[in-house]
């Protein structure tokens, strides 16, 4: 299967994905409690993300969008504050409100120290991945990591992400991610770290 490289051009139809991907995730349920709110929180989020990720060169996408990746490049993999700012930053925050917003960057912290614990050099980071619920286990996600593991493989550098669902970890281990670290974060909920190394 082909696989796309996406723009700014391609924002509506991969954030509709992303967000409908992520409608039930745990993540968004703690920081925006509200569920009259939380589709919107949602896709802020979803939104910020890809621009961010675009900005990186990162964006790709089955050719029906059905199923997207944003990933952060090596040696893009930490894209600062200027980019944040110029891709919503400010939005996000402003959705989130204060208690969602400060339990947003207090997570991100976390996690960031975590990632630094496991990838201390260049590697691909796969912030966020989404396949549309009406196109799931129809090995959308092998399709999207299949290219970035043959650049990962060459240049040989890991690939890490991130979830909160035993059953995505399960996913990610059938694709060659091993578990690199399990925490508790607010609310009872599990954070898995994994790694595919080259």
């Amino acid at each position: 299967m082909t696989i796309d490289q996406l723009t700014h051009r391609d924002e509506p139809a991969a954030v509709a994905t992303l967000a409908a991907a992520f409608a039930e995730y745990p993540l968004f349920a703690l920081l925006c409690p509200d569920a009259a709110r939380r589709p919107r929180a949602v896709e802020v989020f979803c939104r910020y993300v890809f621009r961010v990720s675009v900005r990186c060169s990162g964006v790709f996408a089955t050719p029906d969008r059905a199923a997207v990746m944003c990933t952060w490049l090596p040696g893009q993999e930490w894209p600062g504050r200027w980019t944040a700012f110029r891709s919503g930053g400010l939005g996000l925050l402003a959705t989130y409100g204060w208690r969602g917003s400060r339990l947003l960057l207090e997570l991100e912290r976390g996690f960031d120290l975590a990632r630094v614990k496991h990838c201390v050099g260049p590697h691909w980071y796969v912030p966020l991945l989404g396949v549309r619920p009406d196109m799931q286990r129809k090995g959308l996600t092998r399709a999207l990591f299949t290219p970035m593991f043959a650049a990962a493989d060459r240049h040989k550098v890991p690939v890490y992400l991130e979830t909160m669902t035993p059953t995505n970890v399960e996913v990610y281990k059938k694709l060659g991610f091993v578990l690199a670290g399990e925490s508790e974060i607010p609310a009872g909920t599990r954070h898995y770290e994994l790694i595919r190394r080259p």
